[in-house]
């Protein structure tokens, strides 16, 4: 008889939620019922991208539905223009970053959430000019971020996708360019500022920067609470520049209540 050859066990799925819109803050009935159907069991780690981790803390059906997912991982953004013209929907950072140890408590390590500095735009409309392009306001960010043992905050600047133009134009807003000399020294002195605190910057897809993961398997299967495998080969489909790995994302464009205004996934204009 030929010897047994046992086949190599299939990697349970990186579900990513959602880079396409705000499940978590805004659809999370829709978020539990994509997670029954691949079956949490079946999830190795859910990451999950949001603005707003308040359900996380307070939604008891979704954190039923997450109880058995394997590992979460939470993508954090707090970009500090919540409030203004290009985030009107979105709360205040002095609001989010009151959940902060509790959503640290929640999915078990700080090195479980990531903070997102994303994206650095500067725009006016009328006599009123906003940016985030501004070391003070990102010292006053990542300082919480920092002491609670984040380790990580991911940074880009705005892309102008034809929708985006749109939409600012017919806000009344104008953004302002930043040629690639600006753009590299403002994030070298971010990545000083940051080392500062402890924290390391990954770029996402900026142009001469080094390739880097937003989803990386290696470090999710590095924090997985039994170190179970998953997919760490890249991802196809990605932007040239996305270093992301292999993961499912369960998303869909909804319309998102939040209204940024740069945002590329809200549904044109």
């Amino acid at each position: 008889m030929p010897p047994h050859t046992s086949q190599p066990a299939i990697p349970k799925k990186t579900i990513s939620a959602s880079r396409r819109t705000e499940l978590l803050g805004h659809y999370p009935d829709y978020l539990i019922r994509r997670l029954r159907q691949i079956g949490p069991h079946n999830i190795h780690t859910l990451v999950i991208w949001t603005k707003d981790p308040t359900n996380l803390l307070r939604h008891q059906p979704l954190r039923d539905a997450l109880a058995a997912v394997g590992q979460i991982f939470v993508h954090w953004t707090v970009t500090g223009l919540g409030g203004t013209f290009l985030e009107p929907n979105v709360s205040p950072a002095r609001d989010q970053l009151r959940l902060l140890d509790d959503v640290i408590a929640y999915v078990g390590d700080p090195r479980r959430v990531h903070w997102r500095y994303d994206p650095l735009i500067s725009a006016r409309r009328n006599d009123q000019h906003i940016t985030n392009l501004d070391l003070d306001l990102f010292f006053s960010l990542a300082e919480p971020f920092a002491h609670s043992g984040v380790p990580v905050v991911h940074t880009s600047f705005v892309t102008m996708y034809r929708k985006v133009s749109r939409r600012l134009a017919a806000g009344g807003v104008e953004a302002d360019e930043h040629d690639p000399d600006a753009r590299r020294a403002f994030l070298d002195r971010l990545c000083s500022a940051a080392s500062d605190l402890g924290l390391t910057v990954k770029t996402c897809c900026e142009a001469g920067f080094p390739l880097q993961r937003c989803i990386d398997g290696e470090l999710l299967q590095s924090l997985h609470p039994t170190h179970d495998p998953c997919r760490t080969d890249r991802a196809r489909g990605q932007r040239k520049l996305c270093g992301c790995t292999v993961s499912l994302d369960i998303g869909r464009y909804l319309p998102c209540p939040n209204r940024c205004l740069y945002c590329y996934a809200h549904p044109a204009p």
